[in-house]
């Protein structure tokens, strides 16, 4: 399944409520989850395999991306979680390998899995969005929190 497919199954179950799914470039799939037209995630090819293998959270609310959720060794589950807190590319490493599974961070994991799973469902799918919605806005109160 190739990046076009999963931006229209993502489009489609994306229909079933506020959230509204588009193209960034060719490699990025932008996801609104507040329906005010700027994403505040992403899922985005950055191996070139025509499929997402990163998603990108935008945690404080100023349309750049923040938290990013790395699948290194293509197996459906990101396996290196890292953070650029004010978005000046100064990342900082929170976790990787096995023991990201088991962190706070593991409802995205699998939030993930779902969004790129060929075999999704659009009702798994759409719920797989909501739960992205409510993930990003409990990570931005918390960001916001920590100011």
């Amino acid at each position: 399944m190739a990046i076009k497919d999963v931006v229209n199954k993502l489009e489609k179950a994306a229909a079933l409520g506020k959230i509204k799914v588009f193209r960034g470039d060719k490699n990025k799939i932008m996801i609104d989850l507040k329906g005010d037209g700027e994403p505040d995630a992403a899922l985005i090819d950055t191996t070139g395999s025509d499929m997402p293998d990163l998603l990108a959270i935008d945690i404080t609310g100023d349309h750049k991306f923040n938290l990013f959720l790395d699948d290194t060794d293509d197996n459906n589950f990101p396996d290196v979680l890292y953070i650029d807190k004010k978005g000046d590319g100064n990342i900082q490493l929170l976790g990787a390998g096995e023991e990201v599974h088991n962190k706070m961070h593991g409802r995205l994991i699998k939030i993930f899995a779902v969004l790129t799973d060929r075999d999704a469902d659009e009702e798994t799918i759409h719920d797989a969005l909501q739960q992205l919605a409510e993930c990003v806005e409990e990570i931005q109160k918390h960001a916001g929190n920590m100011k």
